[in-house]
C-alpha cells in the first residue's frame, strides 16, 4: 500500500511513522509546488494532507482527483478545500473534534479575560495607572451556542460550569447535558436578543454564508459579547465592525476572518474593544502530530477492513 502525506513540515511526525508503519511505501511532500509531481509518480492509495498558511487550501482539490487515491484523511475539520470528488471512488475523513476541547478552552479564556477586564488592566500596566475597573460576572448570564458539535458541546460544558445558562443552536433538538434549552437554526432569530455572550461553531456553506447578517447582528443584545472561532464567511465582516464601532457589542473575541491573513488596513486592528488572533485557536502545542496519530489510528482500521472514524 502505498501513502502520501503532504504537510509543510512533515519531520514533525515522519519518525513516528515510520517506526509505527515500517513496512508500508509512505511518500512525504513538505513543498506544496511539487504535490502534482509526487501524485503522479508515487500513485499513492491512502492520502493524509494538512491545510494550512505554508500549505494552501488551493494544492489540496488534485489530491481528491488523483485516480489512485481511494481515500484523503484531512488534518482538522474543513474538507471545503478539497473541492468536489467522487463519492464512489474516494472516502474522506477529517478530524472533526479531535482539537475540540482544547478550541473550547481557547473560547472559554477569552470569554473570561473580556468580561472580566483582562485587556483594560494591561492597558493600564502599561501606563502605570492605579485604576479599578468593576465587572459583571459570568455567572447567570446567558451564551448562545450557535452549532453544537464537539466544540459547541465542549463550551457548553465549561460554560456550564462557570454557572452560565446556556442556549444551543443546531439542526437536533436533541437534548445535551450542558445545555438548558436547545432550538435549531430557524428558531436563531426568536433567542439571539437574549444572549449576554453569542459564540459560533458553525461550518462555512452556502446555508451559513454571512448567517450573521447587518439584520441579525442588530437584532443580538446591546452589550453582548461576540465571538467567532468557526469561520470568518458566516459574519457579514463589515456589518460587525459598524457594531463593534457603534458598541453595539460590548467586546469581541475574532480568530476568523473573511480574508485571511486579516490586511493591514482593516479597521478590527484599532478596536480597543476587540481582541484578535491568527486563526491558531486550536494550535496547541504539537497539534499536527495529535492529527497524525488519529490518521494513524484510522489508517490501521483502513488496512484491516473496519469502518473509518470521521467519514465526511
Amino acid at each position: 500500500m502505498k501513502i502520501l502525506i503532504a504537510h509543510h513540515d512533515t519531520a514533525e511526525f515522519q519518525a513516528a511513522f515510520d517506526a509505527r508503519f515500517p513496512d508500508l511505501d509512505i511518500c512525504y511532500v513538505d513543498d506544496p509546488e511539487t504535490l502534482g509531481a509526487a501524485l503522479a509518480a508515487h500513485n499513492p492509495e491512502v492520502v493524509f494532507s494538512i491545510k494550512e498558511a505554508l500549505f494552501a487550501g488551493r494544492y489540496h482539490p488534485q489530491i481528491v482527483q488523483h485516480p489512485s487515491v481511494k481515500w484523503v484523511q484531512v488534518g482538522g475539520s474543513g474538507y471545503e478545500h478539497l473541492g468536489d470528488w467522487d463519492t464512489d471512488r474516494v472516502t474522506v475523513t477529517n478530524c472533526a473534534g479531535v482539537l475540540a476541547r482544547y478550541l473550547a478552552e481557547t473560547v472559554t479564556g477569552a470569554m473570561i479575560a473580556l468580561n472580566n477586564n483582562t485587556f483594560q488592566y494591561k492597558q493600564q500596566q502599561a501606563q502605570a495607572k492605579w485604576h479599578v475597573n468593576p465587572w459583571s460576572p459570568l455567572v447567570g448570564k446567558t451564551i448562545l451556542i450557535v452549532g453544537l458539535g464537539e466544540i459547541g458541546g465542549w463550551v457548553a460544558h465549561n460554560a456550564k460550569a462557570l454557572g452560565m445558562h446556556v442556549i444551543g443552536v443546531r439542526r437536533s433538538d436533541k437534548a445535551h447535558p450542558s445545555v438548558d434549552e436547545m432550538v435549531t437554526p430557524d428558531q436563531l432569530t426568536g433567542v439571539v436578543g437574549r444572549a449576554d455572550v453569542i459564540s459560533l461553531h458553525v461550518r462555512h456553506s452556502p446555508e451559513t454564508d454571512k448567517m450573521f447578517d447587518a439584520a441579525l447582528l442588530a437584532k443580538c443584545k446591546p452589550g453582548s459579547m461576540f465571538i467567532n472561532t468557526a469561520r470568518g464567511k458566516v459574519v457579514d465582516e463589515a456589518a460587525l465592525i459598524n457594531a463593534l464601532q457603534n458598541k453595539h457589542f460590548s467586546s469581541a473575541y475574532l480568530d476568523v476572518f473573511e480574508t485571511e491573513p486579516l490586511p493591514a488596513d482593516s479597521p478590527l486592528w484599532g478596536l480597543e474593544n476587540v481582541y484578535l488572533t491568527p486563526h491558531s485557536a486550536d494550535q496547541v502545542q504539537l497539534w499536527p502530530s495529535i492529527f497524525a496519530k488519529f490518521f494513524g489510528d484510522n489508517l490501521e482500521r483502513y488496512m484491516r477492513g473496519e469502518a473509518l472514524e470521521k467519514t465526511v
